[in-house]
């Protein structure tokens, strides 16, 4: 093999050893290290770069392919957080919950494009018409906007903080989780539906909070290590704030559904600590790439919805829209019989 292979061969050892590390991710607590955290972030990266090195070796030098092969099954787990292989189910009655972090929206719902955008959501949500939506990221002077946009929904809570549900069924019970802070916090209600009662969650965990990079190469680098010393900080803190929330799910005497912008990844010990108790929806009945945020790296899914055993997953869907920097996403459930 030349030197230019040998190199080549050199680099997909140093991935599958990076990739190793990212499938360790979710196992290790960031309050013991980040380090591994580091690596889950560049898992969908990673992903793409062992499927290069497959193609590649399998036409150059077929027995040089076994290692990606290896490392690639290895993470198939991994891989199906990432990417949805599920089909359409038959069309069944349930209710219909979507998440959706409206931030963006402030800058769109002002100003010139005020009228047009505020004309789109409104449709937006009359097409989809969902049972439930759970919001992130309200404006407390865009609250007479919201009014008009969902419009015909039940409002919890009215002016208090950022998430916020609106609803269609009668609401039995509500409260807020706040984490000492209006910017990340959590609400909940009862609803009822038929004879039977639903707990839902809206969540907006803390954000890493990071700037975009320069085009500097001393600046990226320098920016580099900010963004993982502040993903490490922020990731510490999504911890006791899960923590928080699944000891609060815990006492509900009525089946859960969690779902908003956790601002983490698969691969991160938060998800592994929700899926120990709820299941993913998108890895129940989700399609294609999973991708929740409008950003130039492949995969990234950061806003989830984890439904309790009690309850039947029946679709679930990233909707694509241009209305903020998330995608909003749809998850259709039912009770067990």
């Amino acid at each position: 093999m030349n030197l230019g292979l040998k190199f080549i061969y050199s680099l997909n050892v140093l991935l599958a050893v990076f990739s190793i590390f990212a499938y360790l991710s979710p196992f290790v607590d960031p309050h013991i290290t980040g380090f591994f955290g580091f690596f889950g972030l560049g898992f969908p990266i990673l992903l793409i770069c062992h499927i290069i090195f497959l193609v590649f070796w399998l036409v150059v030098k077929p027995k040089k392919s076994i290692l990606s092969i290896i490392i690639l099954a290895l993470g198939y787990g991994h891989c199906t957080k990432a990417i949805g292989f599920n089909k359409p189910q038959k069309e069944e009655a349930g209710i219909e919950i979507m998440s959706y972090n409206i931030g963006y929206t402030r800058r769109l719902l002002h100003g010139k494009t005020s009228k047009s955008k505020k004309n789109a959501f409104i449709k937006f949500i009359k097409d989809e018409n969902p049972d439930i939506i759970c919001l992130q990221e309200r404006a407390h002077y865009q609250f007479d906007i919201y009014e008009d946009i969902f419009d015909g929904y039940i409002l919890h809570p009215d002016k208090k903080i950022g998430t916020a549900i609106y609803t269609k069924l009668p609401i039995v019970n509500k409260g807020n989780i706040t984490f000492d802070t209006k910017a990340h916090n959590a609400t909940w209600i009862d609803v009822k539906y038929k004879k039977q009662i639903l707990r839902v969650y809206s969540v907006h965990l803390s954000s890493n909070k990071v700037r975009k990079f320069s085009d500097n190469l001393k600046e990226m680098w320098d920016e580099s290590m900010h963004i993982l010393d502040k993903y490490n900080t922020h990731a510490k803190i999504r911890v006791n704030q899960i923590k928080e929330i699944l000891a609060h799910a815990k006492t509900s005497k009525y089946p859960v559904v969690i779902t908003g912008d956790f601002n983490d990844i698969p691969q991160s010990y938060i998800y592994n600590m929700m899926t120990k108790e709820y299941c993913d929806a998108f890895v129940e009945r989700g399609s294609g790439l999973g991708k929740t945020f409008k950003t130039i790296i492949p995969g990234l899914r950061i806003d989830f919805a984890f439904v309790s055993n009690k309850l039947n997953v029946l679709e679930h869907e990233i909707l694509k829209t241009d209305l903020s920097d998330h995608y909003p996403i749809l998850t259709k459930v039912n009770f067990n019989n």
